[in-house]
C-alpha cells in the first residue's frame, strides 16, 4: 500500500509479476525521461528496488530507435532487421521498468498524469529548460496534485538557464573542459569515447533524488532536484587542480601519464600495454625500481622522493617504457602486483564486460531480450552497488512500446476500459 502527500489516501500497488527488489521496494517513479542521463537514473532506481513506469510518446521513445539491435531470433544487426527487433540501448536502459504511452498534447493525457502524480513519489524529466512547464507537467502543477513529490530534472544547463536550448553529450564534454582534459598537449579535442556527461550527470541525479527522499521522511515534504549536466560534468572535472597547474605553467594534458605521481603511466609491453601507479608513495616506487634491476635508484636523489620524481618524470618513464617493451604483460604485471604495486592490463571494453567477478558481482548483467530471454554473449551493466543485507536487482526485461497501458491506466489508476478505448481510438495513447 503506498500512502500520497495530500490525501492521506491509500492506493494499490501496481500489480508485477516479478517485482524489482530493494531498498526502494514500495517507491513509484514516473519517468519521462529520454536519451542516457534520466532513463540511467530510473534503471538505478528500479535496480534498488522501486517501481518505474517508462512514460514515453506513442511513436516511443528515441532511444528504441538507437542501433544495434537485437532480433527476436537472436541477431545483433547495426540496422533494425524487422519489427520484432530491439534496440540494445533501450533492452539495457529500461530494464525492470513499466512501459506505458502518452500523448502530453492531448488535455485527456494530463488527467492520467494527475491520477499518477497521486499515487507517485518521484517524477523524473529530461527535456529541455521549460519544456515541461509548457506540457503541464513542470514541477509546480505536479506538486499542487501531490506535495510530498520528489521532481528531478535534469537538463543541460540547470533549470531558468537558456531555455529551451538543447544538450547532448558532445556539447557537454566541449563545454565542461573535458575535451582538452584528455591527449597531449597541442592535440585536437579528443572525446571521451563514450556518453560520460550522460553518465555522470544520471549519478548525480540519483543522489540527489535519494537525499530528496530521506529528507521527505523527516519533513513530510517533497522537494525539486535539479541537476544540469554541464555543472555535473565541470564539478566532476574540477576535482582535478586545473587553474593551480596553469598558473604554475605546467601541461595540463598529460595524455597517458601524471607527472603529478611519477612513475605514473601507460606502457607497451611486448604483447599489450599496461598501466602502472608506482609513483604517490615512496615505497612504491622503490619497490618498482628493485623489480626493474635498479634498487640504488632509490637513493638517488633524482628519484628518491616524489618531487624529485616529478622533476624528472620524462627520463624516469622512457625507463619504464624501455624495461616493460621488452617484456609480455605477464611479465610485468605478475612481480609488480606482487610488490603491491597498482598495476593493470589494459583491456577491451568488450574483454572488461566479459569478466566473471563483475558478472558474479551483479555489477554487469546479461541482457534480455522480452521474448528472447537471455542474449548469449551479450553483458550489459548492472547496479555497481552491493547490499549486503537486502536483495537486490530488476525483475524484468525492457518492455515493448505501451506494454502496460492496461495495467497501469486500468488496473492501477482504475479508469474505464470504454473511456481509456475512446482516448486510445483519440491518440491519448
Amino acid at each position: 500500500m503506498i500512502p500520497t502527500c495530500n490525501t492521506g489516501e491509500v492506493f494499490q500497488p501496481i500489480p508485477v509479476t516479478t517485482p524489482n527488489r530493494g531498498p526502494l521496494e514500495g517507491i513509484v517513479v514516473l519517468d519521462f525521461s529520454t536519451q542516457k542521463a534520466g532513463p540511467m537514473t530510473t534503471y538505478s532506481l528500479a535496480a534498488m528496488g522501486a517501481t518505474v513506469i517508462k512514460i514515453e510518446e506513442p511513436k516511443g521513445d528515441a532511444t528504441r530507435r538507437f542501433a544495434p539491435f537485437l532480433s527476436r531470433g537472436g541477431e545483433v544487426t547495426m540496422w533494425r532487421k524487422d519489427a520484432d527487433s530491439m534496440s540494445i540501448p533501450a533492452l539495457a536502459r529500461a530494464r525492470g521498468k513499466h512501459g506505458v504511452t502518452l500523448n502530453l498534447k492531448t488535455p485527456q493525457a494530463l488527467e492520467l498524469y494527475r491520477e499518477m502524480v497521486r499515487r507517485a513519489d518521484i517524477v523524473i524529466e529530461n527535456y529541455a529548460s521549460g519544456t515541461a512547464d509548457k506540457l503541464g507537467i513542470g514541477y509546480e502543477a505536479t506538486r499542487a496534485v501531490n506535495s510530498r513529490i520528489v521532481y528531478c530534472s535534469i537538463s543541460g544547463f540547470g533549470a531558468g538557464c537558456m531555455p529551451g536550448r538543447k544538450a547532448l553529450d558532445i556539447g557537454i564534454q566541449a563545454a565542461s573542459g573535458m575535451m582538452l582534459a584528455n591527449g597531449q598537449e597541442g592535440d585536437p579535442p579528443i572525446r571521451v569515447g563514450m556518453s560520460i556527461a550522460d553518465s555522470v550527470s544520471s549519478l548525480y541525479a540519483t543522489m540527489g533524488i535519494t537525499a530528496a527522499l530521506y529528507r521527505r521522511e523527516r519533513s513530510g515534504q517533497g522537494e525539486y532536484v535539479d541537476v544540469s549536466m554541464l555543472g555535473a560534468t565541470t564539478a566532476f572535472l574540477a576535482s582535478e587542480e586545473w587553474q593551480a597547474l596553469e598558473k604554475l605553467g605546467q601541461p595540463t594534458r598529460t595524455g597517458n601519464f601524471n607527472v603529478k605521481a611519477s612513475p605514473f603511466g601507460v606502457f607497451r609491453c611486448r604483447d599489450g600495454h599496461v598501466a602502472i601507479g608506482a609513483g604517490s608513495r615512496d615505497p612504491m616506487a622503490h619497490d618498482l625500481f628493485r623489480i626493474m634491476g635498479h634498487p640504488e635508484w632509490a637513493t638517488d636523489p633524482r628519484y628518491a622522493t616524489l618531487s624529485a620524481r616529478c622533476e624528472h618524470d620524462g627520463e624516469l618513464c622512457k625507463a619504464v617504457a624501455a624495461w616493460c617493451r621488452d617484456r609480455s604483460v605477464e611479465e610485468v604485471e605478475v612481480p609488480v602486483a606482487k610488490a603491491g604495486i597498482p598495476v593493470e592490463r589494459v583491456r577491451s571494453p568488450s574483454e572488461a564486460m566479459a569478466d566473471p567477478l563483475l558478472v558474479k558481482r551483479g555489477e554487469l548483467t546479461q541482457l534480455e531480450h522480452p521474448d528472447l530471454g537471455v542474449a548469449s554473449g551479450l553483458n550489459t551493466f548492472g547496479l555497481p552497488i552491493r547490499f549486503h543485507c537486502t536483495e537486490q536487482g530488476t525483475g524484468a526485461a525492457a518492455p515493448k512500446l505501451g506494454e502496460h497501458n492496461w495495467v497501469v491506466y486500468r488496473d492501477w489508476l482504475g479508469f474505464e476500459e470504454q473511456r481509456l478505448r475512446d482516448w486510445q481510438a483519440q491518440g491519448v495513447f
